[in-house]
């Protein structure tokens, strides 16, 4: 009799142990379906946007809308979260515009109807290729850009942080909306069944790259964010140099922080940039 059962047993892991490798064999292969969730539709463009039309270094040809400056103020580049487009960050960036200041609304390979499939590392080609665009086509210095990462987008602007810092060359300012530690983080909390310092293709290393931010930085996060806690945000913060600012927004969630006074607290950010701040992106502009 226990011959049988040891044999059954033997049987029920041999299931077990095929049953767990399929599934880490589909984990890996849909892993980026799981992670990025675009809106593939192509929006209407309002009327006062222009189409920024942009090439990659891999040949793919993305769109995204340009609202130009005025009165001489800095060009907001915004690099916006997963599961959604363009077209939901019209209401985000109204009073911006209101301001004076000039926002490029990019689209990342995937979404809105740009072709390509989503990745970190395209998606860091694709941040290159508008803020190129910006640089080359409209005559807006790397200097006079805000660089705006909205969750996913954070660990965009902080790589583009990275790789700018690294020319020498520094954005105006940066702003951080809801940002996450690493995607290896999250995907160890989500995940937990899988090995996935093993499988994860995708990481965005937030926190090695925070010693990149040279420039005023403003990290902002919602009390009551239901998908990144707050706490990363803080980590984040506390990594970084002078001069920062962190704001809590009391009762605020993940997505709705526009309801909750965040522009405001973007406005008031950069509008009490010190003048020595601005003088040193002079000289950096200059040197460039």
């Amino acid at each position: 009799m226990w011959a049988f059962l040891f044999k059954s047993f033997l049987r029920l892991m041999k299931v077990a142990v095929i049953f767990y490798l399929c599934l880490l064999a589909t984990w890996y292969f849909m892993q980026r379906k799981m992670i990025y969730l675009p809106d593939k539709k192509r929006p209407v463009a309002p009327a006062v946007a222009e189409i920024a039309v942009v090439h990659t270094k891999d040949a793919l040809e993305l769109q995204g809308w340009f609202f130009p400056p005025r009165n001489n103020l800095q060009t907001i580049v915004y690099f916006h979260g997963n599961a959604v487009g363009m077209k939901d960050h019209m209401i985000k960036i109204n009073r911006y515009l209101d301001k004076g200041y000039g926002v490029l609304l990019t689209e990342y390979r995937g979404y809105g109807g740009n072709p390509g499939h989503p990745s970190e590392a395209g998606f860091y080609l694709d941040a290159h290729a508008f803020i190129d665009w910006l640089i080359e086509e409209k005559d807006v210095p790397f200097s006079e850009m805000v660089l705006y990462g909205e969750s996913i987008g954070s660990g965009v602007v902080l790589e583009m942080a990275k790789q700018y810092d690294e020319r020498s060359m520094h954005p105006y300012a940066v702003v951080l909306e809801a940002p996450f530690l690493s995607l290896l983080q999250m995907s160890r909390r989500r995940h937990f069944y899988v090995p996935v310092d093993w499988l994860l293709l995708d990481r965005f290393m937030n926190t090695e790259k925070m010693v990149s931010v040279r420039v005023p930085l403003l990290v902002i996060n919602g009390e009551k964010d239901e998908f990144i806690p707050y706490t990363d945000g803080r980590t984040l913060y506390d990594l970084a140099q002078e001069p920062k600012t962190y704001i809590m927004i009391p009762e605020g969630d993940h997505n709705g922080l526009h309801f909750r006074g965040l522009q405001k607290y973007v406005l008031d950010f950069l509008e009490n940039i010190p003048s020595s701040d601005m003088d040193n992106k002079g000289s950096e502009a200059a040197e460039e």
